[in-house]
């Protein structure tokens, strides 16, 4: 009498087939838009930290910077953030009018405020009137966007301006 030893192709189809539809709703529901919305917010705010502090050390005949306040940021050459005059528009960004700030709608996610400042040797300034009156960076900075209930930070290192 022969005893059979195995699964049948039928049974192990049909597992197949039903752990492929628990898996599918399990992720489908775990992976949401707003967690790939805010890790591109990330990347682009850092990335644009990352520009303004190229831009400082590549022409070094002014200070750059980032500001973000109430739902609004903006990249900034020389030592008055707020003057329109001095408010420059960032690669990337697909503006609406004439204006050169990225709003919280654009980004997808809400920044807290911060303004810093990078001279012509990429180092970080929380404040900067000119080369001696200014507030270098004193310890770690940290930024942090959030969308949809989840957080992100972005880092400036003091002295060095390493953004991470």
């Amino acid at each position: 009498m022969r005893r059979p030893a195995g699964f049948t192709i039928l049974e192990i189809i049909a597992v197949l087939l039903l752990m492929s539809i628990v898996a599918a709703t399990v992720f489908g529901r775990s992976v949401t838009t707003s967690n790939f919305d805010l890790n591109s917010a990330t990347d682009q705010l850092r990335n644009h930290l990352r520009f303004a502090q190229a831009d400082a050390m590549k022409r070094s005949d002014a200070v750059w910077g980032i500001k973000s306040y109430g739902s609004e940021y903006w990249l900034f050459r020389g030592t008055t953030p707020d003057n329109a005059a001095n408010q420059v528009r960032l690669p990337g960004v697909q503006y609406s009018g004439t204006g050169s700030r990225v709003s919280e709608t654009q980004l997808k996610a809400g920044v807290s405020d911060f303004t810093v400042f990078f001279d012509r040797i990429g180092k970080p300034y929380t404040a900067y009137t000119n080369a001696s009156a200014n507030t270098p960076l004193a310890s770690q900075m940290t930024i942090t966007l959030s969308a949809g209930g989840d957080n992100r930070t972005i880092t400036v290192t003091p002295e060095t301006g390493l953004i991470r």
